[in-house]
């Protein structure tokens, strides 16, 4: 696994610590990522992002629930 002095996002400085960590895990790994966001990561990276970008990918491939109609106004 590659250990970038660089985000590939965000071109943040970082150290990938999957690769060197041996007393504790990454912070990455913390992060849940969806299918959709691991499957997006892969096509347009080919080496560890930064733990905020992998919380901003995963950010927009969240669903926003739907909300209940608003009820029509009083009088109609």
């Amino acid at each position: 696994m590659d250990t970038p002095d660089r985000c590939p996002r965000c071109g943040g400085g970082f150290v990938c610590e999957a690769a060197t960590a041996l007393q504790s895990p990454c912070a990455c790994f913390a992060v849940r990522l969806s299918d959709g966001a691991r499957a997006a990561l892969r096509e347009r990276y080919t080496t560890c992002v930064c733990v905020p970008c992998l919380r901003a990918v995963q950010a927009e491939f969240e669903v926003t629930p739907p909300q209940a109609p608003s009820p029509p106004p009083p009088g109609q």
